[in-house]
């Protein structure tokens, strides 16, 4: 077992990696350290040509992912956002087939995790949400093209305008989950997956598969102006007064007190 830092911890057995949150007492939440570990295992995984499957999942059994940590206000939120960016890019980017183990919660950024794994298995425990419409704030563009390509456009509208919970069948329901067993069962049936795509499948077949899919996902790209156009409406909402206020009513463990503006 590999201990990266503490917060990452990376374990191989055979062809298959299981790559670890380890911040159980934050609901393994990312910090910024932790964002950047994560997005480089992705990276140095593939590179190695000796791991076929990552298992993605978070320490414990009660939380896949809570989020962001979100910083205190006076910082601001830019470092957490070029690591979230980061991490999301090498995951995307990565050819190795990845499976998600999802126990408990996957909010926000460990939504994002999940959507761009290739395979969700979750306890009937999980539960799912982007909540970022309750603290004034937007989904980034390219994380709601990803989940729009996955589940369709009404169940983004479910989970992103509405910003609650999303119980463990109603995502499998609609895509976002492959497979609901009891947490007790869920190791086993992650690594029976994990086994079979390692051992039976040609890792050199996966990840071309994985390639030609993703350019398939995309199509059409969105044109440049309409990048401009989705970055200026996201930045001009996340910079809103009302933004600001959820982030302070977040930390301050408070309700929030919108004016829209």
């Amino acid at each position: 077992m590999e201990v990266i830092k503490e917060e990452i911890i990376k374990e191989e057995e055979g062809f298959v990696c299981t790559l670890t949150i380890n911040r159980l007492a934050k609901k393994n939440s990312l910090n910024e350290s932790a964002l950047w570990l994560l997005g480089d295992a992705f990276q140095q995984l593939e590179a190695q040509k000796k791991i076929r499957v990552i298992v993605l999942r978070g320490a414990g059994e009660s939380s896949f992912c809570a989020g962001v940590e979100i910083p205190p206000a006076k910082t601001g939120v830019g470092p957490p956002v070029k690591a979230l960016a980061y991490c999301l890019e090498s995951l995307n980017n990565c050819n190795l087939p990845v499976i998600a183990m999802v126990y408990g919660y996957a909010v926000g950024a460990g939504l994002d995790l999940v959507v761009s794994s290739d395979f969700c298995l979750a306890a009937d425990n999980a539960f799912f949400a982007a909540n970022l419409v309750k603290i004034g704030r937007i989904y980034y563009y390219e994380a709601a093209q990803r989940l729009l390509n996955l589940v369709g456009l009404r169940a983004v509208q479910e989970i992103l305008l509405s910003g609650g919970f999303i119980k463990v069948q109603r995502a499998k329901e609609i895509g976002l989950v492959n497979q609901v067993t009891s947490p007790v069962k869920l190791p086993q049936a992650t690594y029976k997956l994990a086994r079979e795509l390692a051992e039976e499948n040609s890792p050199l077949a996966m990840q071309g598969t994985k390639k030609m899919l993703k350019k398939l996902a995309y199509l059409p790209m969105l044109d440049e102006g309409t990048q401009v156009e989705l970055k200026k409406i996201m930045d001009q909402i996340n910079s809103s007064n009302d933004a600001k206020e959820g982030q302070k009513a977040f930390l301050e463990k408070r309700k929030t007190f919108f004016k829209g503006e």
